[in-house]
């Protein structure tokens, strides 16, 4: 019996010596600074963005990543997921892990989206983590170079006195322009016909050729078209004039208030991403936007340069899912 008493004290002791051996540790690992760890990025960033190849958010979207790659020494990588107006590549995001290894490059769709789709696979409200704007352009109207509308009052006019005579490009179902449009069409109490194309350059070959008389878009969708004169521009969207056409007035200028859609592209991340890691990425993007080369490669794309931070970028996706949700309601915009 004493010999088993003492061997079971023997096992207890050395239990509870192991037992201080491993608080020990724990404790001195506790008190060890977390300055270990590795930084932000380790490894390979994958940014998906939601358009074919050499569109114009494309074309920014490479600039800024680009540039970003560089600056942070790590590779950000393209992947450009194409799909239904954005909703493919931004369901690839929203449902990706939340450790910033898995970034959106998005654009102004991304507010009007959730709203002329049936079905949306993520909560537009809370599957994201804004990060910053990066760019934006404003919206040109344009019209076809034969009729005889030299202002935005004439257009208005004109479309009144044939109420269904006039057709309104879409661009695409899901962008600015068509939202532009039928913005438009409320605002000046006209009625036109909407025609939906499945990209900027049909549509804009659409009006050269006389198929529609009207579109809402961007600048360097309709240059080529501008130098070969077959389109006019009679005005611009905005709170202030496009400095690549200081010569023409904005749609408030005209007369036409309440009109300041324009396209625009951001970074998001999905929900749930550490503030630190969106922090590293904003004041880096809002950084190299402040650079000569960027800000030239900007301005060659008729963009102005972002750098908004995320509490500002994230404001301005809430009120424009609030105001498009209205107006496209209203509208009954549908794009399936």
């Amino acid at each position: 019996m004493q010999r088993c008493l003492r061997l079971r004290l023997f096992v207890y002791l050395c239990v509870c010596g192991l037992a201080a051996h491993f608080l020990c540790v724990v404790e001195a690992n506790a008190a060890m600074p977390l300055s270990s760890a590795a930084p932000y990025p380790n490894r390979p960033v994958r940014v998906v963005v939601p358009v074919a190849p050499a569109g114009g958010t494309d074309i920014i979207a490479r600039i800024v990543i680009n540039a970003l790659s560089e600056k942070l020494a790590t590779n950000f990588i393209i992947d450009n997921r194409a799909g239904a107006g954005g909703l493919l590549g931004s369901d690839i995001v929203a449902k990706a892990p939340a450790d910033g290894y898995t970034l959106l490059f998005t654009y102004a769709a991304h507010t009007i989206l959730p709203f002329i789709y049936r079905k949306v696979p993520y909560d537009v409200h809370k599957d994201f983590s804004a990060i910053t704007l990066a760019g934006s352009q404003p919206l040109v109207v344009a019209v076809n170079a034969s009729l005889n509308i030299n202002s935005i009052e004439a257009l208005i006019k004109a479309a009144r006195a044939r109420p269904d005579g006039f057709n309104v490009a879409w661009p695409t179902p899901s962008g600015s322009g068509a939202l532009a449009a039928e913005v438009f069409k409320r605002v000046t109490d006209t009625r036109m016909v909407s025609v939906p194309f499945k990209g900027g350059s049909p549509a804009m070959t659409a009006l050269a050729g006389g198929e529609v008389q009207l579109i809402f878009t961007t600048l360097p969708s309709v240059l080529p078209f501008l130098h070969s004169g077959k389109v006019k521009i009679l005005a611009t969207t905005g709170t202030r004039r496009d400095p690549h056409l200081p010569e023409v007035p904005t749609l408030a200028e005209s007369g036409v208030r309440d009109m300041n859609t324009s396209p625009w592209q951001g970074l998001l991340a999905p929900a749930g991403t550490p503030v630190s890691i969106i922090d590293t990425l904003q004041k880096n993007i809002a950084a190299l936007l402040e650079s000569v080369d960027v800000k030239r490669r900007f301005a060659a794309s008729a963009t102005q340069t972002g750098g908004s931070t995320p509490a500002e970028f994230s404001a301005q996706i809430a009120r424009e899912l609030e105001q498009n949700s209205k107006v496209i309601r209203a509208v009954g915009m549908r794009a399936d």
